[in-house]
């Protein structure tokens, strides 16, 4: 075939579109690869940032558990000063008294009655 041949001559663009495509395509593996993978290391990023969280919250769970136990509560109310209460007296809406009333013991455990300044 001659260099001036109308058939290579139509084959070139059709070449060039072939090649441009490929190419393209190429381009674009390569950048929804890269994407991936910084979307992969994100993801690794905040999944360990979620297990440091986790760890924390567990932390923070078992700190308010010794916080709330019924014996933390006791030493901490006697440190301020408090007293257990007795039974309960209730005032019905009538305003009668249902129960016995009594002061409560002293933190010292004497009588109940209010010490002065």
């Amino acid at each position: 075939m001659p260099a001036g041949d109308p058939a290579a001559a139509a084959r070139t663009p059709f070449v060039v579109l072939v090649v441009l495509l490929l190419g393209s395509g190429l381009l674009s593996l390569l950048l929804l690869n890269a994407s991936v993978n910084q979307g992969s290391f994100e993801l690794s990023e905040l999944e360990r940032q979620a297990e440091e969280l986790t760890d924390e919250e567990q932390a923070l769970e078992q700190e308010l558990d010794s916080y709330s136990n019924p014996g933390s509560l006791a030493e901490r109310a006697r440190e301020l000063g408090l007293v257990p209460g007795g039974n309960p007296v209730f005032i019905l809406p009538d305003g009668t008294v249902r129960g016995v009333p009594s002061p409560a013991p002293a933190a010292g455990g004497g009588t109940g009655e209010a010490v002065g300044p």
